[in-house]
């Protein structure tokens, strides 16, 4: 009876929140309300498909994992620059925190990095109409079958680089669209749906290949791209607070994310330590280091929920304190490229990215649009002032909030303790695997399994 009472409840509020949004969705200019109410507005920025299918998967120009891994992640934007790019120039102010350049640029994405599939969202599935629609809709499907029939070897690696997109892309199509948009192509999102489930079995590891994927990031490590967290004299500490994770949160459950703190030395107290950061997670002052290294979770042959101790985006700010005592954040990124680890796995795959590379301004997505009044294109910042976003970025241009330890509570309200926690253990990822099973879109993939 409660049990029943408290979903009830838990319903009716996700109803007021739907509602909330799209009634905030009403009010955003530039929307229209018929748009909102039944499609995707007809005024969203230009997304097309690039010309050419990158070879990720493997050399051959044929190979149906290539197409696919191009509809899913391929796109040619329109976007816009922030100021720190003088080449955008001319910028001016247009509701955002900083100067955007009135002009816009086509842009080829990839989509080879650690980001989901069906990109950009729109908050209404617009990346994944794109390849719903003609001509690329009768490609792309043709190149699911291919796959389906494709006997080709794969290393363990590719296929769980592969399932992981291709489940990316099954959560991305599993609810419909908006009324219009569902109309006239829902029927071809279910067909999709289900050739991605197919495929997504049959790339399947089993158990004993997902234990023995190789651990990648203590390579980069090694070679001096990325502090070595697993380090069992590093002086690192995997450490939980509150779950779930933000990133996991916005990812779906499909991959775990998982925070590293490097207490300064001569922290006498590390448990005392790590208690005191909720009081005060802007100050570093005891900290050298904190980290977030996001791994992947995979189903395996059986339909079983695995983690895996495979390393898709790793970041890191160290604190560098100088002769006046001030820190000062350094952002170290290594980030896993498809090519490289499905053509080498022991070479890590794994990237550096500098803190001055382009990157989207926005929340987790990838190239998303922004809510402005006078204007939707996504915008391309430094890697560091994005960082900035979650990390509170200040007039010194300091990246000092520990966002893992930022909850609002009340005053005096009793917060739970911060508990360090085995690097060899999966507490992270077995919670995330715990939420994946209780959700509507894995309950219906896992059918495909069993």
């Amino acid at each position: 009876m409660l049990g029943a009472l408290v979903t009830a409840l838990l319903a009716a509020l996700v109803t007021v929140l739907v509602t909330a949004l799209f009634a905030v969705l009403l009010m955003v200019p530039g929307v229209p309300r018929a748009a909102v109410a039944q499609g995707a507005p007809a005024d969203l920025p230009r997304v097309t498909l690039p010309e050419r299918v990158e070879l990720i998967y493997s050399k051959r120009a044929d190979d149906p994992w290539n197409t696919i891994f191009y509809y899913l992640f391929s796109r040619r934007l329109t976007t816009r620059v922030s100021a720190e790019f003088p080449e955008g120039a001319p910028f001016r102010n247009m509701g955002m925190d900083f100067q955007v350049s009135e002009r816009v640029f086509e842009k080829d994405e990839v989509g080879d990095q650690p980001v989901d599939p069906m990109y950009p969202t729109f908050f209404v599935g617009y990346g994944g109409m794109i390849v719903l629609r003609d001509p690329a809709y009768e490609k792309f499907v043709k190149a699911l079958r291919a796959a389906l029939d494709d006997n080709s070897p794969r290393s363990p690696v590719a296929r769980a680089l592969m399932q992981s997109d291709l489940w990316g892309a099954y959560d991305a199509l599993f609810n419909p669209f908006l009324p219009d948009d569902e109309k006239a192509l829902g029927e071809r999102r279910k067909a999709a749906l289900d050739l991605i489930g197919r495929l997504m079995r049959k790339v399947a590891l089993t158990p004993e290949e997902i234990r023995a994927l190789p651990e990648n990031l203590p390579v980069a490590a090694r070679e001096g791209a990325f502090p070595d967290v697993f380090g069992k004299d590093s002086g690192w500490v995997e450490v939980n607070f509150i779950l779930p994770r933000e990133h996991d949160l916005a990812a779906g459950y499909r991959r775990a994310t998982r925070v590293f703190l490097k207490p300064a030395s001569g922290q006498r107290d590390v448990k005392k330590f790590l208690n005191s950061l909720p009081d005060d997670p802007a100050n570093v002052s005891g900290l050298d280091g904190a980290a977030l290294v996001i791994q992947l979770i995979l189903i395996d042959a059986h339909g079983e929920l695995r983690p895996t101790r495979v390393t898709v985006d790793a970041q890191a700010r160290m604190f560098e304190r100088g002769a006046d005592g001030k820190s000062k954040a350094t952002v170290k990124v290594c980030e896993v490229r498809r090519k490289l680890f499905a053509e080498n796995p022991g070479s890590g795959g794994m990237v550096t990215v500098g803190e001055d590379a382009p990157a989207y301004f926005g929340g987790y997505g990838f190239a998303e649009g922004q809510f402005n009044a006078q204007f939707r294109e996504p915008v391309q910042v430094k890697l560091r002032t994005r960082c900035g976003r979650c990390h509170d970025q200040d007039s010194a241009g300091d990246l000092k909030l520990v966002r893992s330890f930022a909850i609002i509570r009340a005053p005096h309200e009793k917060v739970p303790p911060v508990v360090r926690l085995n690097p060899a253990a999966t507490d992270v990822a077995d919670f995330d695997i715990a939420k994946k099973r209780g959700k509507e879109e894995f309950r219906a993939l896992v059918g495909y399994f069993r």
